[in-house]
């Protein structure tokens, strides 16, 4: 794999699951837990999500940025997080390692749940870069979409299917981490959503 820097920028401003789901799911009435809970689906999402979460995927809208030291062989830059909504912003350093930035527009985007890249559109070249690691930085949106129902529902159902499992044997599981073996629901719903393309 090509050696890069990639960074969440912004994360998303909600959980793939609400507070008010997972206690319906989990039949509990009172307030004396939600800080429990409210972990549980953040510590549920943290392991399903991008990137390389068990589905590897990004869930709601957040904010990436890729940093590269040159394009592949085809003059692409691929994009680790999917699916991806948009990009931001590109720039690069130049010979003289100075920042500067590249016209979004000039470059085409191609992607779908599973894979995204940019390329330069007919008649665009990348320009001299100046040799760093970060020479070229795309920054770019990704997710389903700013709320938790833009989600596909069997992930949202797995988000929801490990956090009652951890809720339900909390003596053998730690925040953020699988300690038993995973109901078989959840892994079924994993590998029907997992990310299918790698690289």
């Amino acid at each position: 794999m090509r050696q890069q820097i990639l960074k969440r920028t912004t994360p998303p401003s909600v959980m793939p699951v609400a507070l008010a789901d997972a206690k319906l799911d989990l039949r509990v009435d009172q307030a004396d837990e939600d800080t429990l809970i409210d972990s549980l689906i953040a510590a549920a999402t943290d392991y399903l999500e991008a990137p390389n979460g068990a589905i590897n995927k990004a869930f709601t809208t957040q904010t990436w940025t890729l940093s590269v030291k040159c394009p592949d062989r085809n003059y692409r830059i691929w994009l680790p997080v999917t699916p991806v909504q948009s990009i931001t912003s590109i720039s690069y350093y130049d010979a003289d390692n100075v920042q500067q930035t590249l016209t979004v527009s000039d470059f085409y985007f191609h992607g779908d749940e599973d894979w995204a890249y940019i390329e330069p559109k007919q008649g665009v070249t990348w320009p001299a870069t100046y040799d760093r690691l970060d020479a070229i930085t795309v920054e770019f949106v990704a997710g389903f979409g700013a709320s938790a129902d833009d989600v596909p529902q069997t992930i949202r159902q797995c988000v929801r299917l490990l956090v009652g499992h951890w809720y339900q044997n909390r003596s053998a599981v730690e925040v953020g981490t699988i300690t038993s073996e995973l109901p078989v629901a959840v892994d079924a719903l994993i590998s029907l959503n997992r990310k299918g393309w790698a690289y």
